[in-house]
């Protein structure tokens, strides 16, 4: 830890004078330590800090000692009583416990990060239209999926095998919409020429279409 603390000495020296220039030195400051939930403190000594001092500025100050600032993580802040960090210390922390002389503890929770990857490969197609797929949808179950495209027909698809269920061929240019009715028993869609086909399914099979035109 203290290798990484030294590393990160002066990133946090020039954080704490842009946090205390802005705020100004009329504001109150206390000292503060930051400790892990198991107790590892992040800091060698306490850090001074203004009592205005808010989550955000807490956050960017802790992602440093963290070593972290490149790919920050989101953190909250509550005192060793439980006291969530909200607006700022001196808000949050009741005055009556606030004392200039001893330091703040106050315990950092880094927040679940949920990143979207990209996907570097397919795998599995479903090829049976005959120009491209302009929109899909998923059943309501998840088991179905519905594909609309540029040959004018709409295509079931039974996800577990990956094959094909149905082919609507009632419109007379691109699909461009559809959409599942909530229990998954219809499906309309709408083609470039403004017709709209009500397809009916049950229990995978297509009972009847219905068009009407826009």
């Amino acid at each position: 830890m203290s290798g990484k603390i030294k590393s990160a000495d002066l990133a946090v020296g020039f954080s704490v004078m842009e946090i205390h220039n802005s705020v100004g030195e009329s504001d109150r400051s206390v000292s503060v330590r930051i400790f892990s939930e198991d107790e590892q403190e992040l800091s060698e000594a306490a850090i001074v800090l203004p009592l205005s001092i808010t989550p955000a500025q807490l956050q960017i100050l802790c992602n440093q000692l963290l070593d972290s600032s490149d790919d920050p993580i989101p953190i909250t802040f509550r005192t060793r009583d439980g006291i969530l960090i909200k607006d700022s210390l001196k808000s949050s922390i009741p005055q009556q416990k606030i004392d200039v002389e001893k330091s703040i503890e106050l315990l950092y929770y880094p927040e679940a990060v949920f990143r979207v990857r990209p996907v570097t490969r397919c795998t599995s197609s479903l090829p049976g239209h005959g120009e491209p797929v302009i929109s899909v949808q998923f059943s309501p179950n998840g088991r179905e999926l519905a594909s609309g495209s540029g040959d004018a027909t709409v295509r079931f698809w039974d996800l577990n095998t990956e094959t094909p269920l149905h082919t609507v061929k009632g419109h007379t240019n691109w699909v461009l919409c559809i959409a599942w009715s909530p229990d998954g028993k219809k499906l309309a869609s709408a083609c470039k020429n403004g017709h709209v086909c009500l397809s009916k399914i049950r229990f995978n099979k297509l009972l009847s279409l219905e068009f009407q035109h826009s």
